[in-house]
């Protein structure tokens, strides 16, 4: 788990979605993954072009992790909650099971960094971030999409921010975007799959994620049912 280059510039380009956060956790706590030679001095020079004038020392802290860089950029202070307490999380929960009454309705934010798709039940992971988002809460999740076989149990679609959080959840959807992991092209956007031809199925070249924003409205009553994009009118 952690923040290569796109994810980083990701993460600062949708940070005035964040801004007036309070309170957050992510899932895993996240580490820097900056070893290539020249991706520190490119997201420098990204930064500026947003505003965000920074130093290595501003981006990076001694231990590798990303607090540093999440306020650098904006965030708010984020705990951790993590399987194990092996990288200093705040919080030591499995994900595939629900959380605990003190952890429910608590956090403003939440940042899934890639660690949903390394927990077996992850559907029960989805239900435990929307049980500790507090109404008008916002969840950041940032997963593998395509072409990374074998790295965690799952590949995560756009039926997921579509058909889970927005249409069964009722969460609007702030933005929805795949990038890759390495490569220099921009982000593109993913639009709502429903109606379209078997989900708007896509295939990739190189390695992607799938980077979206959603945030969590009022919901009267249980959840609707999930039905994936391509058998809405099957």
């Amino acid at each position: 788990m952690g923040i290569s280059i796109n994810i980083a510039l990701q993460l600062a380009y949708i940070a005035p979605l964040v801004k007036e956060c309070r309170n957050g956790i992510m899932l895993g706590r996240q580490k820097m993954h900056f070893n290539p030679p020249g991706w520190t001095d490119r997201l420098i020079k990204k930064l500026s072009r947003l505003g965000i004038e920074a130093t290595p020392q501003d981006l990076f802290q001694e231990d590798g992790f990303c607090e540093a860089y999440l306020k650098t950029i904006g965030w708010p202070k984020l705990e951790s909650l993590d399987f194990s307490a092996i990288e200093g999380a705040e919080h030591v929960h499995d994900l595939s099971d629900p959380v605990g009454d003190d952890l429910k309705d608590r956090f403003e934010l939440i940042y899934d960094g890639g660690t949903t798709e390394h927990v077996f039940d992850i559907a029960q992971s989805f239900r435990n971030v929307d049980a500790m988002l507090k109404e008008g809460g916002i969840f950041v999740s940032c997963v593998g999409t395509d072409g990374w076989y074998g790295h965690g149990f799952y590949q995560v679609g756009p039926d997921i921010p579509w058909r889970y959080w927005h249409a069964s959840l009722g969460y609007e959807v702030l933005g929805c975007w795949t990038l890759s992991r390495k490569g220099t092209e921009r982000p593109s956007r993913v639009p709502d799959p429903t109606e379209r031809r078997r989900g708007a199925e896509k295939r990739f070249e190189v390695p992607q994620f799938l980077f979206y924003v959603v945030q969590k409205k009022h919901r009267d009553g249980p959840p609707k049912p999930v039905i994936q994009s391509h058998y809405i009118n099957y």
